[in-house]
């Protein structure tokens, strides 16, 4: 399809950069155009990454929750089964692959507040946090000028 979302993305920033920028004088106002712009910027190279990262997430944030099942309680437990039992959604359907993840992540919220967990269950999860926020391909760090806060010399 073309435009693809990617060129439509680029050219958005385009006009932004070219057209809209240059007629904004407050700083405040810039700085704000110049973080969106660079959203958008981010957006454009992570959109073809999210569908996969999503599928890869699924997949292990299911496993960890099978691992934890036996310090859970028995209704948690039906419904992580339930969801296993569910199979993952047709690749080509990313907003289901999404809704997957969103249902998982809901289920391990609930799963760590289980006060049976034993401590290899526990840094499993912590294991699971750090690779998913390493791999997840939308991150955004703002323009936003830095704060400099100073000391009284003493």
């Amino acid at each position: 399809m073309r435009p693809t979302v990617e060129e439509q993305l680029q050219g958005t920033c385009r006009i932004l950069e070219t057209v809209v920028a240059p007629c904004v004088s407050d700083s405040y106002a810039r700085t704000i155009l110049d973080n969106l712009i660079a959203n958008l910027r981010m957006l454009k190279v992570a959109l073809p990454k999210v569908a996969g990262f999503l599928r890869d997430d699924n997949v292990a944030t299911l496993s960890l929750l099978l691992a934890m099942q036996p310090a859970l309680k028995t209704d948690l437990v039906g419904r992580i089964d339930t969801a296993a039992q569910a199979g993952d959604p047709d690749v080509a359907d990313g907003a289901a692959i999404e809704e997957r993840n969103r249902l998982l992540r809901a289920l391990l919220a609930e799963a760590v507040c289980s006060p049976d967990l034993t401590p290899e269950i526990r840094r499993s999860i912590e294991i699971h946090m750090i690779n998913r926020a390493a791999r997840a391909p939308m991150r955004y760090v703002p323009n936003a000028p830095a704060i400099i806060t100073s000391t009284p010399e003493t």
